[in-house]
């Protein structure tokens, strides 16, 4: 699984009134996780998102290169927290973001313990 930081760069369409749209920063998080959700099913389980809270630190703008870092940062028994964190390429941090989960059985959509694997990321 490639799990490393992903690159964004900012085009037209994210732009309201000369700067990233606030919503289009979720976009870009998602984006972000994509790989992640991939991981989560080689892992034999499923997730979905309980909480979102993000933390905007300034200004991305047209032409701006994101890199978007995501980690484990904590797992409980059924759920577990990614960090991401938005640098653009003068490497300014433009956004904080913690994304809380819950771990679902990718059979049958019960929750289910975090497995192990993913415990040791944290």
């Amino acid at each position: 699984m490639n799990l490393s930081p992903v690159e964004i760069r900012v085009q037209a369409e994210a732009i309201r009134e000369g700067h990233v749209n606030n919503v289009k920063y979720m976009e870009f998080l998602e984006q972000a996780r994509q790989p992640w959700y991939d991981y989560f099913l080689h892992l034999g389980f499923r997730s979905f998102v309980a909480k979102l809270q993000a933390d905007y630190k300034q200004e991305a703008f047209l032409g701006d290169v994101l890199v978007i870092h995501t980690a484990v940062e904590r797992v409980g028994n059924t759920s577990f927290v990614l960090s991401q964190r938005m640098y653009n390429q003068r490497e300014e941090q433009v956004l904080d973001a913690e994304v809380t989960f819950v771990a679902i059985c990718a059979k049958t959509g019960e929750k289910i313990r975090v497995p192990d694997e993913l415990r040791t990321k944290a």
